[in-house]
């Protein structure tokens, strides 16, 4: 992931791991159906979560604000994990997604908020009825510093939104669901032996195998011995590797394996803390209902709207963002619709050549391969060619065997011009497309590295490049490789 990197993020990410959480509520319905103490016992597993004033139960039509928090902490994990010092004890707020469900419940807005955003914190109190003042900090410290109830009081004093109901799902919880899945197989391109003193504990040799929870947790963790120990790094292989899990998931039709699909809802939602008002299986049915004719394409995926820090070293939100706030609040929807006024007299065609500059395009980069780290380093050479990047994730599909550069209607130049910074001559428009002018979705014909290529397409103006070309160095991973 690049700066920006919330775990956003990754739309098309995002979207799969979402749907599986949906998908876990319907389930639930399902085994209510079949065996309704089964399905009771599995609401029961979720911890009460006293941040959110005078929770109520969800209806099935109304705007719903939900704050999604995924922490780190490593309550649980053993020394082989690391402690909590100076965490507060709460863990870091490591990705936080604020979900926005539309009032007849047939869109929703899902906004990821970049950990190292550098924000305003208000004064809040911490559980144990001691205060933090005012600051200016990171946002992830609301949540280490104070607990969930500072992250979502910063929320909604930064935004202006309010936050309906709240859920917290932590590391441990995968290790959980790792285990109750029977281990999960992974194909490693090398070794990895990470001492217990360097965080992660974990030693695993190079080729197929089967992990379990700990293992997987570890694999996770890692930071040290791999690539440059950064933790944006980490991130990417954490993203890796649930990717890996979900897959497994899905084809494990865990639906017509009842006491196998028990056992997986029944870790999954241990792991999970909730508001009282979003818990109650009554409000989890009712949600999973209201959601059920919302398709994927009715879903906005965006990150806050950001730029870098003069020291580079972290985010600042732009005007945009509230802009992003206020169409939550008012509940009208993103990106804003356009008007398009139609002339009344036949536009002049203009004659002249059209000059495109990399610093006018916005791009998402996309890993639709096991090359962990891949659209990282893909992006960093955009960048070096003053390529703007709005997002850097991974594609919903691993194994994309071709590489392909979508555009919005009318950026087809700038799309173009992309291609040529990338040796890519695969164009598609999307008139769906999103929070870029331009999508890159790199596929397994995609080089070790890319420099920009001297000829331009007979039909496209030759944009104005003045950057010289700079290669990109091969990805760190390799780490994961196909499974068979």
């Amino acid at each position: 992931m690049s700066q920006n990197n919330p775990p956003v993020s990754r739309s098309r990410r995002i979207r799969k791991i979402l749907a599986f959480s949906s998908g876990s509520v319907l389930v639930v319905a399902t085994l209510a159906g079949i065996f309704g103490f089964a399905a009771r016992n599995i609401a029961d597993n979720i911890k009460s979560l006293d941040v959110i004033d005078s929770p109520q139960s969800v209806s099935e039509t109304g705007p719903l604000n939900i704050l999604l928090m995924g922490t780190d902490t490593r309550t649980g994990q053993g020394g082989g994990f690391g402690d909590e010092t100076n965490l507060g004890g709460n863990g870091r707020s490591d990705t936080t997604m604020l979900i926005h469900l539309a009032n007849d419940r047939t869109t929703a807005i899902v906004v990821s908020i970049p950990r190292d955003s550098v924000v305003k914190i208000p004064a809040c109190v911490k559980e144990d009825g001691t205060a933090i003042t005012e600051r200016t900090d990171l946002f992830n410290s609301a949540f280490s510093l104070a607990g969930p109830g500072c992250t979502i009081q910063t929320v909604e004093t930064l935004t202006g939104v309010k936050i309906d109901h709240a859920v917290i799902v932590d590391f441990v919880g995968f290790s959980n669901v790792v285990d109750a899945l029977g281990g999960i197989k992974v194909c490693l391109t090398k070794a990895i032996d990470e001492p217990v003193q360097n965080g992660a504990g974990i030693s695993l040799p190079a080729g197929i195998q089967t992990l379990d929870g700990e293992q997987a947790l570890g694999l996770m963790r890692a930071r040290h011995t791999l690539a440059d120990g950064s933790d944006l790094k980490r991130i990417e292989r954490q993203q890796e590797l649930i990717s890996l899990t979900i897959d497994q998931v899905t084809k494990k039709n865990l639906v017509t394996d009842l006491p196998a699909l028990y056992k997986v809802l029944n870790a999954s939602t241990s792991s999970l803390q909730m508001d009282p008002g979003l818990a109650d299986l009554d409000s989890l049915l009712t949600l999973s209902t209201s959601l059920s004719s919302m398709g994927s394409s009715n879903v906005s995926f965006v990150t806050v709207p950001y730029t870098g820090t003069p020291d580079g070293n972290h985010v600042q939100w732009t005007e945009k963002a509230n802009e992003l706030w206020q169409a939550i609040i008012n509940d009208t929807g993103w990106p804003p619709k356009m008007v398009v006024e139609t002339p009344t007299e036949a536009p002049v065609v203009e004659t002249e050549q059209i000059d495109v500059n990399p610093s006018d395009i916005s791009v998402i980069v996309l890993n639709g391969t096991r090359r962990a780290g891949f659209a990282g380093a893909t992006s960093d050479y955009l960048k070096t060619q003053s390529v703007n990047i709005a997002e850097v994730g991974n594609a919903s599909n691993k194994a994309t065997e071709q590489t392909l550069i979508t555009h919005t209607p009318g950026n087809a130049l700038k799309a173009q011009l992309i291609g040529r910074l990338l040796g890519i001559s695969n164009f598609a428009e999307d008139p769906e497309l999103i929070g870029a002018d331009v999508v890159v979705i790199l596929g397994n014909d995609a080089p070790e590295s890319f420099s920009a290529t001297p000829s331009t397409p007979a039909t496209t103006p030759e944009p104005s490049v003045t950057a010289e070309p700079t290669a990109i160095p091969a990805p760190e991973s390799g780490l994961f490789c196909p499974l068979p």
